[in-house]
Formats: C-alpha cells, sequence, structure tokens
C-alpha cells in the first residue's frame, strides 16, 4: 500500500448509527470511507465483533465505504428481546437492514466464518443487491461436521449445549474466569488455533474482551442454529463473482470445505492462504487486501452511484 493510500485511508470520514429491525431490535454499524466504490459490507463470525476487519477498513476506506456492524447481542448491538430466537437467517435478514440504514442498495459482501453463511443466506434473501461474494476462512454449513469424530460427539455437543443453555449465567462465571487465565494465550498458540508467529497479541486481545462482555443466551441461539444450518444446496445457483479465501491450517473450518465451496459455486476464485489460521485476517492481512482489490478490479467493482449518504 502506498503512502499515498495509507494517508488517505488515514484520513476517510468515518460514520456511526443504529438501524432498528422491523421487530424494533437495534444494530449498530460503523462506515468507515465514502468514496465511489461499491461498499463492502462485512458479516462476522460467531460471538464476534467487527474488530478483525480492520484491516480490510484501513485499506479501502479511502476508495469505498466499509461496512461494518454487529449482530444481535453481540459488540455494541444491544441484546434483543428474544436472544433465544437468533438464527443465521435472521442475521442475515439484519445484514440489510443494516445496508438499507446506511444507504447502500448494492455491496460485495465479506464474511467471516460464520459470517459466510450470513452472506449466503443475504444473497438467497436479496439476490439483485449483492454484486460480489468474498467468503473467508468459511462453510456453507454444518461446520460441526467437519471434524472426523463429529457424528460421536454431536450428542454430546447438544446435551452440553442444552444444559448451558439453561444455565446461562453460570457458563457466563466460568467463560470470565476462564478468560483470565495467564496462561490462555500461550495455549491458543500451542494448541494451534492461531499461528504462533504470525498472529499477534493485541489483534486477538479485544476478541477475549468482548467474550467476557458476551450475553451467552446469543451465543448458544447462534451455535444451535449452525449444528443444523446449511447453504450448501444454494451454491450452484450462485451466479455472481466470488472470492472463497481459505487458511491452510485453520482448525475450525478445514481447507477442503473451503475448496468444496469454491467447486461448487460456478466461477468461483479460491486463494489458499499459506499458513493461514481461522486468524488470517490479522495474520496476513496484506495478502488478503491484496487478493481482494485484484477480485474488485477483475470484477469491475470498483465504482458505484447508488450509495446515499
Amino acid at each position: 500500500m502506498s503512502e499515498a493510500l495509507q494517508s488517505e485511508a488515514r484520513l476517510a470520514p468515518v460514520r456511526v448509527g443504529t438501524a432498528r429491525a422491523a421487530d424494533g431490535a437495534e444494530l449498530r454499524w460503523r462506515v468507515d470511507g465514502a468514496g465511489t466504490g461499491v461498499p463492502l459490507l462485512c458479516a462476522n463470525g460467531i460471538g464476534v465483533s467487527s474488530f478483525f476487519w480492520h484491516f480490510i477498513a484501513e485499506q479501502f476506506g479511502g476508495e469505498r465505504p466499509v461496512i461494518t456492524w454487529d449482530y444481535r447481542g453481540h459488540g455494541a448491538s444491544p441484546v434483543p428481546a428474544h436472544p433465544e430466537e437468533l438464527t443465521v437467517a435472521g442475521c442475515a435478514s439484519d445484514l440489510w437492514t443494516v445496508a438499507d440504514a446506511v444507504g447502500a442498495r448494492h455491496a460485495v459482501l465479506l464474511g467471516h466464518s460464520m459470517g459466510c453463511q450470513v452472506g449466503l443466506e443475504a444473497i438467497r434473501q436479496a439476490p439483485s443487491r449483492a454484486l460480489g461474494f468474498v467468503p473467508m476462512l468459511g462453510a456453507p454449513g454444518r461446520i460441526f461436521e467437519s471434524f472426523p469424530i463429529s457424528a460421536r460427539l454431536l450428542p454430546l455437543v447438544r446435551a452440553a449445549l442444552a444444559f448451558t443453555s439453561s444455565r446461562t449465567g453460570l457458563a457466563e462465571q466460568v467463560l470470565r474466569r476462564s478468560l483470565q487465565t495467564p496462561g490462555l494465550w500461550p495455549l491458543v498458540r500451542a494448541m494451534g488455533l492461531v499461528h504462533p508467529d504470525l498472529c499477534p497479541r493485541e489483534e486477538f486481545e479485544p476478541y477475549f474482551a468482548h467474550l467476557a462482555g458476551l450475553d451467552l443466551r446469543c451465543y448458544f441461539a447462534l451455535f444451535r442454529d449452525l449444528l443444523t444450518h446449511d447453504a450448501t444446496d444454494f451454491l450452484p445457483s450462485l451466479h455472481l463473482p466470488t472470492l472463497v479465501i481459505a487458511g491452510s491450517r485453520d482448525l475450525f473450518t478445514p481447507m477442503f470445505r473451503s475448496e468444496e465451496m469454491a467447486k461448487a459455486i460456478p466461477h468461483a476464485e479460491l486463494l489458499v492462504v499459506r499458513d493461514g489460521s481461522h486468524a488470517a485476517l490479522v495474520e496476513q492481512p496484506e495478502l488478503i487486501q491484496l487478493a481482494l482489490e485484484r477480485f474488485l478490479r477483475k470484477h469491475h467493482l470498483g465504482h458505484r452511484t447508488d450509495l446515499g449518504g
């Protein structure tokens, strides 16, 4: 990234606000940049706020709006009246509520982890509004079944989920104490959940802080839906520019799931981030930025005239 572009990105205007869904739920959003490029509309992973997108916002905010937002009960979005009703499809509907609030009639959808499934459902709901799709480090669905012993573990997972869902207060106490353990970061690195050398601790601290304050009723509801949600059937009908990004050492979404998704989507492109973990967005941001920049240029997604405000 040139010094001129870096300076432009740093000076990019920032807007923040709240969108209100039809049922009254509030969704907090942020828009970095106000250039003429087609907006980038980002969807987070489960239990995550928008902090993993900051490199994307810094890179592209000088030329186009980069829209980040929080699911219900996540980040700055308040816990809804019925947190137990959260679903992937519901998050997709909220995505378009945010798009309407910021004035983006069309956008390129970016999704990280569960955000890939949210993006697919959003395109299914409003196919004409998505001009491109970039699923990162995710799968179309049933992600738990990616693991070899999942068939035997799934009943145990369901039982544990039912138990903890009925005792969210206790679960939150246990989680917060665990997050205060001095050896937590070395353990995360040793287990390979992030790359031990490429993932800066300061990039992951916001995630730990967010988990410590998360209302687990929202998390459990989405996790329960993720056990069965699957948009694989929709992939062959996805006729829009698509760039699938995988991590070669992603333990949460094994690389083969991303490869399968890319093969099932007509004319999709695939980028494998070598040594990339599930946190590749902050481990190797320059590579992902470059790939995204080339993708947008290749498919003429540089300009638009339909963003109000």
